[in-house]
């Protein structure tokens, strides 16, 4: 239920009146002073400090937490091709564990196709390889390169995928494991000694050479790894009425390796600091607490700042947190539209803070990712980013994300990519998305469409799966899903209804608990395969729903249901289909019993 007093709305055109763009133009040709900023580096803790120096004149008291992180930090490759002829390629070093030293790696090169990989015996031999796979977007990594490492591969050429723009050369990453490694999962992190990306123009030169036999080289991929004490910047706005309850607003402040990340993610850290230099402006009248936090180790880190954050303070995100708002990459050139809103309890408040501030209408939906520091599914807490895209023609679908410019992870990310017209229209919409949060006087969450597209989703699984109906089905699911749609409704109208009725404060705060339990019960189950103080695994980066239950469609291929192999993933999918029928039981119970107070005492 998205409502403001007029008193609000009124206040909410004068903060947006405030934005100013010298401001953001100043801060943000400062900040980039500072890139490239690897984690662990003099530019980051000088970043970390600049941006501290100006939250302090803001009026703001921000804290420098410190923390420890296991980052791998690229710091050069080279490739040389030395049969049958000599070159050398343009190359960039994955960010990965293994390494190579000085010397290097040399070997046959053998080219496999991304049907064959974990097939084609390649021990011992530099494999060249597409990034572009059949199984997920962002390509060549985690369970592959697992493979290829247990198969002895010497070394890994991999043809950046990117055929919009095919001279750049991305910086990648494998993403095998989120934050900081566990004794039950190090072991993810694949450790082959060489790793380089190529472009996708020099990849397919590379492709026929090795088509053609006979081919060598010479790979060389130097990366540091280990524990680095990291700074962690924090900032807490109260609020005048509710200021236990916040929202996290946060952003990354490193930046890829060897990019000067002017929207990837300068223009985000700079955005912040408005936000914050406005919102602090007027504190006497937020409703909710709104706290920033600006992350490190994001880059080279695998998230470590947001997860050792969701770590270090669960218990405060998980019984007093309202949501959060990731502001990565705004103010990229070009960006004239807004992508897809995502699915989810804030979807309808994403849309409409778009629509206020620009008149933009956004009507494509995706399901949220992995990306983005999006550490908290696991804690329940519902999730949103709202920042502007170039449209279709000029956006770079191999991207994640700068708007979709092609710059995206490259030294071409500088000054010139980026515009504050722009960003000063993203910070518009974040205002907007921030401000209703804080003084909606019930949270602006409705989760009726996200009910829609959950229950769509299974059912679709179930369709996909149907010919194993007999012997696992998502029955029980699909039943407690459909009361959740019915009661989400339900939930939806009694808020309005107590907004109309102008309902005393109890129970509002009735409606207002539920709304908060209602996300802790189904974000994780939607959203995560790892308990409630856990990390959801980066393998599918996010995009797979419904992970705990998601294999139904791997039983589904087995060939025979009595095997043995079958019976093993019947019976965990068995206990995994009672984690995730819980999850909505738990939501319906709730919502009942809220809508039996609220029905009360409205009478």
């Amino acid at each position: 239920m998205i409502w403001l007093t007029e008193e609000d709305r009124r206040l909410l055109a004068e903060m947006e009146g405030e934005i100013s763009k010298e401001e953001l133009r100043e801060n943000w040709e400062r900040f980039m002073e500072f890139t490239p900023i690897p984690s662990g580096s003099t530019q980051e803790e000088a970043a970390i400090q600049f941006l501290k120096q100006k939250l302090e004149e803001y009026g703001l008291e921000p804290r420098v937490l410190r923390y420890d992180a296991y980052i791998s930090e690229p710091k050069r490759a080279k490739l040389e091709i030395l049969a049958p002829e000599r070159m050398e390629i343009r190359c960039t070093p994955y960010r990965q564990v293994g390494t190579t030293g000085p010397e290097g790696v040399e070997g046959e090169v053998v080219y496999i196709s991304p049907d064959d990989i974990g097939r084609a015996e390649c021990r011992g031999k530099i494999v060249l390889a597409d990034q572009a796979t059949s199984g997920d977007w962002m390509g060549l990594r985690d369970g592959l390169l697992l493979k290829l490492q247990e198969m002895g591969v010497k070394g890994l050429i991999v043809i950046e995928q990117d055929s919009f723009m095919p001279t750049v050369v991305h910086q990648r990453a494998d993403f095998s494991v989120s934050g900081n490694p566990t004794p039950d999962n190090v072991h993810l992190i694949q450790r082959i000694p060489a790793i380089v990306h190529v472009s996708n123009k020099d990849g397919q030169l590379l492709k026929t050479l090795a088509k053609q036999g006979g081919m060598r080289a010479r790979v060389t991929s130097i990366v540091e790894t280990g524990w680095k004490r990291l700074p962690l910047l924090v900032a807490e706005i109260r609020g005048a009425r509710d200021p236990e309850r916040f929202l996290l607003v946060n952003g990354h402040v490193d930046t890829p390796p060897f990019s000067p990340g002017v929207t990837d993610n300068a223009s985000g850290d700079v955005a912040m600091l408005e936000l914050a230099r406005i919102l602090n402006k007027h504190k006497d009248r937020l409703g909710r607490s709104v706290r920033f936090a600006f992350w490190t180790g994001h880059e080279i880190g695998r998230y470590a700042g947001s997860t050792w954050y969701n770590d270090a303070f669960w218990h405060e995100l998980r019984y007093r947190c309202i949501g959060f708002l990731n502001v990565d990459s705004p103010g990229a050139a070009g960006a004239t539209t807004y992508r897809a809103a995502p699915i989810g309890e804030v979807q309808e408040l994403a849309v409409e803070s778009v629509r206020a501030a620009t008149g933009i209408e956004v009507k494509s939906l995706r399901w949220p990712t992995r990306a983005g520091d999006s550490s908290f599914w696991g804690t329940g807490l519902p999730h949103a980013s709202v920042t502007s895209a170039r449209p279709e023609e000029l956006y770079d679908p191999f991207v994640n994300y700068s708007g979709g410019g092609w710059w995206w992870h490259t030294p071409w990310a500088t000054m010139d990519r980026g515009d504050v017209d722009i960003l000063a229209t993203d910070v518009r919409v974040d205002l907007n998305f921030i401000f209703r949060m804080t003084n909606c006087p019930v949270l602006p969450m409705n989760f009726t469409p996200y009910a829609d597209a959950i229950l769509k989703i299974l059912e679709d699984l179930q369709a996909k799966a149907d010919k194993i109906r007999a012997y696992f089905n998502l029955d029980p699911v699909l039943e407690r899903a459909r009361e959740f749609r019915e009661l989400a409704e339900k939930l939806e109208d009694a808020a309005r209804r107590a907004m109309e009725k102008g309902a005393p404060e109890e129970v509002v705060e009735e409606l207002n608990r539920c709304i908060m339990w209602v996300s802790r019960h189904i974000n994780p189950i939607a959203h995560s395969d790892a308990e409630k103080t856990g990390q959801v695994s980066m393998e599918t980066f996010g995009a797979t729903p419904f992970p705990r239950i998601h294999e139904i469609l791997k039983l589904a291929e087995m060939p025979l249901p009595h095997a043995p192999e079958f019976k093993f993933l019947q019976t965990k999918l068995l206990r995994q289909r009672n984690y995730v029928e819980d999850g909505f039981h738990l939501a319906n119970e709730l919502i009942r019993e809220t809508l039996a107070k609220v029905e009360k005492a409205l009478g």
